[in-house]
């Protein structure tokens, strides 16, 4: 039997540019990894994460805020008090991230239990991936972990095929242990991937499929002429009907310079047909980056701050428009340094994000980061309107604005073990 231990512990700080309240956050995360082996075919593999933190909770600050406004007079007449997340709430301690045993064969590999699901070949956006976590914007986040059984068969060296079901973290249809939810009710979904490697390329065609509806059929192409190319994208629908207006589609290429230790640049071009093709039209409160966690819900809506909850919600985006351009560029350089950043535009509107970030190793084990999340644009997505964040209690006016930062600089200190 084999055994062995990993993971890291990490400090990681937080400065939120012109915002309400208190600016800083400091959390300290530790991330061990468990890897058993009890024989040639078979692995165990157990992530953890426990986390700390100290200094702003947005969810306390509003609510200071608020009472010291005329909507906070009037917040006990027309708004319940709503639970939020605090840092010292248990939960938030600590969390699986990951638990699974693996089985392997020649032709065939089967993983169970809460595992990365990550499929697709683009950078930034990933139509094909159908458990949708972008990250671009955080790199010190892993993927969430899915609760899944995935089987891959490899009938032949040119063709994989494999086959997945998931089970929601949202269990709440099973509650009433009297009563077992209709099929449309059930948190599962299925997905299939079969890949051509043939010509150059990875040929691969994807489908989905969930009870409550929601399906997807696409394709995802990945080769190299000269330089690295991809295409990927599909169809989104909802139970026997087809959305002429839910096509996604990404391309992109990359290249691989010999500069310094290594310069390398990609850039990509998304089309998402279910967004919106005009600004004027988005609902920014669906942008999860947009959204203010509120300790009140309240009969009124705004972008994020105050929803009804005794209402059916639309699911949240992770953009609201049609045409999207990013770019990546990373330079290693002196063995231990390294320098990147990813720029996403929204082509509409003229807004965007920049994250650069600046990485120094210190041996094996020990790295540290400085990087930005930073807004640019006059109006638009990644810059909303001041107005949108407009709040009212009965004929009380307010605006919360000053919760989105203009900018977030942040600073971590990695070791891995």
């Amino acid at each position: 039997m084999d055994a062995e231990v990993a993971g890291y512990a990490e400090v990681r700080g937080l400065y939120q540019v012109d915002v309400e309240g208190t600016p800083w956050l400091l959390m300290e995360r530790v991330r061990p990894t468990f890897e058993v082996s009890p024989s040639e075919r078979v692995r165990a593999f157990v992530a953890v994460e426990g986390t700390l933190a100290q200094g702003r909770d947005t969810a306390d600050e509003l609510a200071k805020y608020l009472e010291g406004t005329e909507v906070g007079d009037r917040i006990a007449e027309f708004c319940t008090e709503e639970t939020t997340y605090h840092f010292d709430d248990v939960k938030g301690y600590l969390t699986v991230e990951r638990l699974y045993v693996d089985w392997t064969s020649k032709r065939v590999d089967v993983r169970a239990g809460r595992q990365a699901v990550n499929w697709g070949s683009g950078l930034v956006f990933n139509p094909t991936d159908l458990y949708t976590d972008v990250v671009a914007s955080e790199p010190w986040r892993e993927r969430r972990g899915v609760n899944a059984v995935r089987a891959s068969v490899a009938p032949s060296d040119a063709v994989d095929i494999t086959g997945l079901f998931a089970l929601d973290d949202d269990l709440s249809p099973f509650e009433d242990p009297d009563e077992f939810p209709a099929f449309e009710e059930l948190p599962l979904s299925g997905a299939a991937k079969v890949t051509l490697h043939k010509f150059g390329a990875d040929w691969s065609a994807v489908g989905a499929y969930r009870p409550d509806g929601p399906w997807f059929a696409g394709a995802d192409i990945r080769g190299t002429l000269g330089v690295g190319y991809w295409v990927e994208g599909g169809w989104h629908g909802d139970q026997d009907q087809v959305n002429p207006e839910g096509v996604e589609v990404v391309a992109g290429l990359d290249y691989s310079f010999a500069v310094l230790d290594r310069l390398y640049l990609a850039a990509e071009y998304r089309y998402d047909g279910t967004g919106e093709a005009d600004p004027d039209a988005y609902d920014y409160g669906l942008r999860g980056g947009t959204a203010i966690e509120a300790p009140y819900s309240c009969p009124f809506s705004t972008t994020g701050t105050n929803v009804d909850t005794d209402e059916e919600q639309p699911l949240s985006r992770s953009t609201l428009g049609q045409h999207y351009v990013d770019v990546i560029a990373n330079v290693r350089f002196l063995d231990d340094w390294g320098v990147s950043g990813t720029a996403i535009v929204n082509v509409a509107d003229g807004t965007g994000l920049v994250v650069p970030d600046v990485s120094r190793n210190f041996g094996e084990r020990w790295a540290v980061h400085l990087g930005a999340q930073v807004p640019f644009g006059e109006e638009g997505e990644f810059v909303p309107p001041r107005e949108v964040f407009d709040i009212s209690a009965g004929d009380a006016k307010g605006n919360v604005a000053g919760f989105v930062p203009a900018a977030t600089l942040n600073a971590w200190v990695r070791y891995s073990l």
